[in-house]
């Protein structure tokens, strides 16, 4: 709680001198677009009855791959709304360009982290085939906005250490396809895909944004 707080404090403090103005602005910016973190109800469902407190936070609770209904429904209500010179609300997308390959990861014994584009991940999900052709339709009529937020939303080092030392709950969560870990402390350190324990993981670190 202790750094989250003080993390907290540092963005707001390094935001002082960036612009401002007058204006009345809203800005409707969201995270972790193309994300995998909780691949279906069905996983939700094996994680309660495992005893994983995935109903206590939002992100596990609510959060899936989008998926055409999901964007077409909100290009609608986006599509609404106009300003005073008739543009259209805008949606920013802060978008994961990739997500863990479980099945060649598995296939390496844990060694070898490997990974996947998100256009791929799209290909396993039912009625997300014309998932990128929205998103473009979006942008061109400029109600939604992708920008990048990073490659995938795992810290490499720390959860493939947990799957190398066998870890129960990890496992069980790599087995259902995702990078939870059962524990909501362990899991918030998987999210943090740029963080780092040693410096010498910063040229792996570098790697990854070159990618994304």
């Amino acid at each position: 709680m202790k750094k989250r707080l003080i993390q907290s404090a540092l963005r707001n403090i390094k935001n002082i001198p960036g612009w401002r103005t007058v204006r009345r602005i809203v800005v409707v910016e969201s995270d972790d677009w193309g994300s995998i973190r909780m691949p279906s109800t069905k996983v939700y469902n094996a994680f309660i009855k495992k005893g994983f407190p995935v109903n206590k936070g939002l992100y596990n609770r609510y959060d899936c791959l989008e998926n055409e209904t999901d964007l077409l429904n909100l290009f609608d209500v986006l599509s609404s709304f106009k300003d005073i010179h008739y543009n259209p609300a805008v949606f920013t997308a802060n978008c994961i360009v990739a997500n863990p390959d479980f099945e060649k990861i598995k296939q390496s014994g844990f060694n070898e982290y490997h990974y996947e584009l998100v256009t791929d991940t799209l290909k396993k999900y039912p009625n997300r085939e014309k998932v990128m052709s929205i998103w473009k339709e979006g942008l061109e009529h400029k109600i939604f906005k992708p920008q990048s937020h990073g490659r995938e939303h795992v810290n490499i080092e720390r959860w493939m250490k947990m799957l190398k030392n066998k870890d129960p709950n990890t496992l069980f969560c790599f087995d259902h396809q995702t990078t939870f870990s059962g524990n909501g402390e362990q899991d918030y350190n998987f999210m943090e895909a740029l963080d780092y324990d040693d410096k010498a993981q910063i040229i792996n670190l570098n790697t990854v944004l070159e990618d994304g």
